[in-house]
């Protein structure tokens, strides 16, 4: 497999240990199975686009983030996405700042 996918799986097992899930609630919470997120997470498979974006929408993150591991860049014209990291806060903490942010996003539409 290409080193890509390694690195796809660590960002996939980071964001999935950072909400404190194990494989069985994050597969539970997007319509997977466990085998095929152990898979995923350990670089030995590729998943479909569909799976990725299950995966992002269940873990709460833009699916650029999982799939780059960095804030989509701006369009044209236009600001970008100031970069946040969530290290040294508690999974609790850490989802606290993305319901924030969610929360931000909806206002803006």
């Amino acid at each position: 497999m290409h080193p890509y996918y390694k690195r796809l799986g660590s960002r996939l097992k980071a964001a999935r240990k950072a909400k404190g899930w194990t494989q069985q609630e994050l597969a539970e919470r997007c319509g997977l199975t466990p085998a095929f997120l152990s898979y995923l997470e350990n670089g030995s498979r590729s998943g479909s686009l569909d799976s990725l974006l299950k995966l992002a929408d269940a873990l709460s993150l833009e699916p650029e983030l999982l799939l780059a591991g960095k804030a989509p860049t701006a369009a044209k014209g236009k600001p970008g996405f100031p970069s946040l990291s969530l290290e040294g806060l508690t999974a609790g903490e850490g989802q606290i700042v993305q319901q924030m942010a969610r929360s931000l996003r909806r206002k803006k539409r």
